[in-house]
């Protein structure tokens, strides 16, 4: 059975919620599990910058929902 860890940053700025989000997934991911972390500030996309993924990002979250792209196209498979 999947478990499903839910974590809000609250931040005065949106650049402040995406380092902690990023350390937060890398951990789990270290530590063998399976993350899928998601950067519901699409307009901003930092999360993509702060990881290091801006070049490989095609898809967003917005194209998986307007049905323009599957989820496994918006997944980075790092």
């Amino acid at each position: 059975m999947a478990k499903v860890l839910v974590v809000t940053f609250p931040a005065r700025v949106a650049s402040e919620r995406p380092p902690p989000t990023a350390a937060l997934g890398a951990a789990l991911a270290q530590s063998r599990q399976s993350v899928v972390v998601v950067d519901f500030d699409v307009g901003l996309r930092n999360l993509d910058l702060v990881m290091g993924a801006e070049r490989r990002v095609v898809f967003d979250l917005i194209n998986v929902v307007q049905a323009s792209a599957k989820l496994s196209q918006a997944l980075d498979p790092r």
